[in-house]
């Protein structure tokens, strides 16, 4: 009977240490997962503020709304803020920091300035990205999440030759969200606004990856 209870007792103990290494490998396997890095780029900087309409300028209207775009994300996701501090940098050297980052997916941040009255956002691509086509997948995903908020009457994509998407080196979009020319706009964004669209834009993110 010693000898069956000794080898039980070996067998629980080998066991544990089976398991035991199982979960130290799952666990070290999660460790080495490399997180989806997310680059938000706000638009225009300190000097180049962007459309500035009654004495309002892109640029601070876009720093105070891209502070808080971001609620709780998943671990697995790991969102840079590029510029924070609004330096100027030309179009080269915003795409030479930003692709240092090495990003799985970048969005330029910008308000529109068209005629076309309130209420729009829209998604700007540039087909020379060199990940055109999942930009707009992670595009059409975006556009899903921002026609949650029922003040934008409008949510649209369009193709353009941006620059800076065509320098990246990895999926691209630039937000367009409200428009600088109507003053609702300018207003909604600096108000309860700003907690709709970080809703939104978090939930869009938690869904990556």
């Amino acid at each position: 009977m010693i000898i069956f209870e000794q080898i039980f007792k070996m067998k629980k103990y080998l066991l544990f240490i089976a398991l035991s290494a199982v979960a130290f490998t799952a666990k070290a396997n999660c460790d080495n997962v490399k997180p989806f890095t997310v680059v938000v780029d706000r638009g225009h900087d300190s000097v180049d503020q962007g459309a500035i309409v009654d004495s309002e300028s892109e640029y601070e209207i876009l720093s105070s709304l891209v502070a808080q775009l971001t609620g709780e994300v998943k671990d697995n996701l790991n969102v840079i803020y590029h510029n924070p501090t609004g330096v100027q940098l030309t179009i080269d050297e915003r795409a030479a920091q930003i692709n240092a980052l090495k990003p799985d997916l970048v969005i330029s941040v910008h308000m529109g300035s068209s005629k076309n009255g309130p209420r729009q956002a829209a998604i700007v691509l540039n087909d020379k990205n060199s990940s055109f086509e999942r930009s707009q997948e992670y595009a059409v995903k975006l556009i899903n999440h921002l026609a949650q908020d029922s003040y934008f009457s409008t949510v649209r994509t369009e193709i353009t030759g941006v620059a800076l998407l065509e320098k990246i080196n990895a999926p691209a979009f630039m937000l367009e969200i409200g428009n600088m020319n109507a003053k609702r706009d300018r207003y909604y964004l600096q108000t309860n606004g700003a907690k709709r669209v970080s809703v939104n834009f978090t939930a869009f993110l938690n869904e990556l990856n």
